[in-house]
């Protein structure tokens, strides 16, 4: 008895070492999109105010060329791009257009450590479930590589890919289903920001 559960623990630590080692090898600092958006917990509510006011300015900027909403009471910036605009259909290489549409959310990442950001891939239901998977997990490999690039660092960039689980509508019309092949930004406060906010700079940027 004593030996099987030497072989149960034994084997669940081999599956958390290799899902480790793939997070790892994908530049993933967290296990799961859940994880990354509500990483670090800010307590400190001077702190969070000027974050939340730091982060309400950004919206006011971006939402003219996005869609962005804020999320975990105004700590993040949630940045919704449709798929289509990067990837002709079925693609995962990024099309001539992915430049100019990424570029401006780019500059956010050149100092290290300001923000975390985390790139989460979804697709509608067309094709089979392994099928919508696999071309989603290669579309977010070619953003958050296109990121690295601009930002010099995956340090501060986590990527998940969902295939074509959480849609926001139904996947019962074109322009639905376009909705759903979506590509979505999170800019989370990295700990440069945060010592930002505790020494009151975050106002002067």
């Amino acid at each position: 008895m004593k030996k099987f559960v030497y072989n149960i623990r034994f084997i669940a630590l081999m599956i958390a070492a290799v899902c480790c080692l793939q997070a790892m090898a994908q530049g993933n600092a967290y296990r799961n999109l859940d994880e990354a958006i509500n990483s670090p917990s800010i307590r400190d509510s001077k702190v969070r105010n000027a974050i939340v006011e730091y982060q309400a300015r950004l919206v006011n900027d971006l939402v003219k060329d996005y869609n962005v909403n804020l999320i975990r009471n105004g700590e993040v910036v949630a940045i919704t791009i449709p798929a289509d605009l990067f990837f002709e259909a079925n693609a995962t290489e990024l099309s001539d257009k992915a430049d100019d549409i990424l570029y401006k959310i780019a500059q956010f990442l050149r100092v290290p450590g300001f923000y975390h950001a985390a790139l989460a891939m979804y697709h509608d239901n067309t094709g089979s479930p392994q099928y919508c998977k696999e071309l989603t997990d290669k579309r977010i490999k070619s953003i958050a590589d296109w990121f690295t690039i601009y930002s010099k660092s995956r340090q501060y960039i986590s990527s998940f890919s969902f295939g074509d689980k959480n849609p926001i509508l139904e996947n019962n019309s074109m322009n639905n289903r376009r909705m759903n092949r979506r590509l979505v930004i999170y800019l989370i406060p990295g700990d440069v920001m945060i010592d930002n906010a505790k020494r009151n700079l975050l106002n002067k940027q």
